[in-house]
């Protein structure tokens, strides 16, 4: 492509034929030397704004650059719901609301859930993290820098212990 340029080369083949001997060409890669570490730069930036550019805030994308960065060996991050349970009202008689859970065919079984499990948690979604990841602090630093990168403006999100 044309930004895959060796300087060293180009600076070679741009030297007049008389000038090509050894301690030219040395003297010219030390001069094309800052020119070849700022384009490694410009090189590098350019992958990781394509790589941002590929990934969007959806669940899938964001787990996989989070993988990516943080676990790519294991891939063990993984991205949850932020209610545990959905929530279900079952009304008083003195209420006089009818609500059918299921009919008397189905054979459901309703669980009862306290108000903290099934209380809304504040949270759009939980990441949940390996323990050793969770317990380095540059690593959580990094990884809630990343998450608030691709995250949608207003969602809220908490980072737990996978167990």
């Amino acid at each position: 492509m044309w930004f895959e340029i060796n300087w060293n080369v180009f600076g070679v083949q741009n030297l007049p034929n008389k000038w090509r001997d050894v301690h030219s060409i040395s003297f010219l890669k030390i001069l094309l030397r800052p020119i070849d570490e700022l384009y490694y730069k410009w090189y590098n930036w350019r992958i990781d704004n394509i790589y941002k550019l590929d990934h969007t805030n959806q669940i899938c994308y964001l787990r996989g650059s989070l993988n990516d960065r943080f676990d790519p060996i294991e891939r063990r991050i993984y991205i949850g719901d932020g209610l545990f349970y959905e929530t279900l009202y079952i009304f008083t008689e003195a209420e006089e609301k009818t609500v059918w859970l299921h009919t008397e065919s189905e054979n459901e079984t309703l669980w009862l859930r306290t108000e903290s499990e099934t209380a809304d948690t504040g949270l759009d979604f939980i990441v949940y993290v390996p323990e050793e990841l969770y317990n380095d602090v540059y690593i959580m630093e990094g990884l809630k820098a990343h998450i608030k990168f691709y995250k949608a403006g207003g969602k809220r999100f908490n980072i737990f212990i996978d167990e």
